[in-house]
């Protein structure tokens, strides 16, 4: 009988999810999809054996929709009923540190106890940044005896591409000729899209038909409008709605360079998407991200204090210069590690977990 392999949370539209799961569905593993809240990862996991392994991505959902700090520490008391039910039975646990704490937490302490609980009953915690020990210490101790790396893989063959630039800037109504400005992708308040914003007009005094492309929805709904108003001047192109599967290289091309003003940060496929097309990404200085990909010709950081907006705009300047000689080493990091190989070194990962079922203290 094949082992179970449990994401939580799942979603089927991450691709980094799927990528991920592509060596272990192809070695006969069951891989178990579509468990999204606390209440349906309660009783999946109930069925989990010795053999079997629970693999917690992130912790958002444990708290989901709470009204308040009670319901919430109910919520992180039956997560960890999970954790301590799966490893009395021999099913391991892994744990992947995407953030040091989940954005935009309504419950602190709670998000900071439940990473603690993850931290006490994982068999394995995955690090995709090299100082993930460090970046979370502030916050939790990882112990290092359990801390395996797994790095983010590009995107390398996963979205579908033609390999067009004009053709995708027709589809998507951008101009043909005029330097862009992109920001694809989910768009929160932790993003800094209003940075971003500012700093596209201070870049258009300098390029006068520089185009702001922005493709994403808007979390929560409630602030669609206030977006809308923000992406009002006459150089933008947009969509504010979520980008599917089959369009998103569109909008990646059609985006010369890609900015990620996002402060509090350890990790972003954002980044990695664009360097698979090989764009050039800007990034605040001082981060975690920025500080693990500091070497790459690829990556351009700028400093966010003491203006944001007016460091942006000269990043922005900056990169829109020498753009081939980036696209080239963008394409050369893209190759170096892929998708492949980030699956099939999961792959060792599950299968090196046999026999691990010491209980947590």
């Amino acid at each position: 009988m094949p082992s179970t392999l449990l994401s939580f949370p799942h979603y089927a539209s991450n691709p980094y999810l799927t990528m991920l799961t592509v060596a272990p569905r192809a070695a006969g593993w069951d891989v178990v999809d579509g468990i999204r809240t606390l209440h349906r990862l309660e009783l999946r996991a109930g069925h989990l054996a010795s053999g079997d392994v629970l693999h917690v991505h992130w912790t958002s959902p444990v708290t989901s929709g709470c009204q308040n700090a009670d319901e919430a520490w109910a919520k992180a008391a039956r997560f960890e009923d999970v954790l301590t039910g799966v490893r009395s039975r021999g099913v391991d646990v892994i744990w992947t540190v995407h953030n040091s704490i989940a954005h935009e937490a309504d419950y602190m302490d709670v998000e900071l106890a439940v990473a603690k609980m993850l931290a006490r009953h994982a068999t394995r915690i995955i690090r995709l940044n090299p100082a993930t020990i460090e970046e979370t210490a502030a916050y939790y101790a990882l112990p290092p005896e359990k801390v395996v790396e797994l790095p983010h893989s590009s995107y390398l063959g996963v979205y579908p591409d033609g390999g067009d630039d004009v053709a995708s800037r027709e589809r998507i109504g951008v101009p043909q000729g005029v330097p862009t400005v992109g920001f694809i992708g989910q768009i929160r308040a932790y993003k800094g899209l209003d940075v971003l914003c500012r700093a596209v007009k201070i870049a258009a005094r300098t390029v006068p038909d520089l185009t702001f492309v922005v493709a994403g929805k808007v979390v929560p709904a409630e602030d669609h409008q206030t977006v809308e108003a923000m992406l009002s001047s006459p150089n933008v192109v947009k969509r504010l709605e979520f980008v599917e599967t089959a369009d998103y290289s569109d909008w990646l091309r059609s985006s010369d360079v890609v900015a990620l003003p996002y402060r509090r940060i350890l990790n972003s496929g954002s980044l990695l998407a664009a360097g698979t097309f090989g764009r050039t990404a800007l990034i605040p200085e001082g981060t975690p991200i920025a500080r693990q990909f500091a070497e790459q010709p690829w990556v351009v950081t700028y400093a966010p204090e003491p203006d944001e907006p007016a460091a942006l705009a000269a990043a922005i300047l900056e990169a829109l210069e020498g753009q081939e000689e980036r696209r080239r080493a963008a394409h050369e990091y893209t190759r170096a590690y892929t998708p492949y190989d980030m699956s099939r070194d999961y792959l060792r990962l599950l299968e090196g977990l046999a026999g691990v079922v010491e209980l947590a203290a």
